[in-house]
């Protein structure tokens, strides 16, 4: 083939019909806002994102098995764990004494991924979790939401006079980024 000078383009009219075509539509995955563009890429709905998709978590193996093995057993008198536990098979109203503060996970942060995650957990009758198990929309989340579920405490539920063990606590952390 033999090249073609851009003058030569120019007399016939092909330069001009080449360079007037219309710019390409917009992406979908980016939503126009009064300061620009903004990619919705790594948000979630439940940080509030206009147009963000809502959180996939994944959940571990063992999650559905501990809940379906919690709602199998009597939970009687002693009968697990050497005392006696509480009846509820995921308890979500349980709240500790202090809010846990979760670090956000510095790869998560320079890479604008936000998270839903839940840890669900067992906790002890003086009130300290244990067992603890996470299920997160991103993998680089899980060990942040381990730490934080640790890190809590709760007060002793009492049932009869004597405090319980609590089993399958599900304890919701959202992690998002500002701005």
């Amino acid at each position: 083939m033999k090249p073609v000078s851009l003058a030569a383009l120019a007399a016939t009219g092909l330069l001009a019909a080449a360079c007037a075509t219309p710019p390409p539509a917009p992406d979908t995955a980016v939503s126009a806002s009064a300061t620009g563009p903004v990619s919705l890429a790594g948000k979630i709905a439940a940080c509030g994102h206009a147009g963000a998709p809502p959180a996939e978590v994944v959940y571990p193996d063992g999650w559905q098995q501990r809940l379906a093995e919690v709602a199998k057993k009597t939970m009687s008198d002693d009968e697990l764990l050497g005392g006696p536990v509480t009846t509820e098979v995921v308890a979500r109203d349980d709240q500790p004494l202090s809010p846990p503060r979760p670090v956000y996970p510095q790869s998560a942060a320079s890479m604008g991924l936000e998270a839903q995650c839940y840890a669900m957990m067992d906790v002890t009758p003086s009130g300290v979790p244990e067992d603890i198990l996470t299920a997160c929309s991103s993998a680089a989340f899980n060990a942040s939401a381990y730490e934080a579920a640790r890190s809590m405490t709760f007060a002793p539920k009492v049932v009869d006079g004597r405090q319980v063990r609590r089993l399958n606590v599900v304890y919701p952390l959202t992690y998002c980024l500002q701005g």
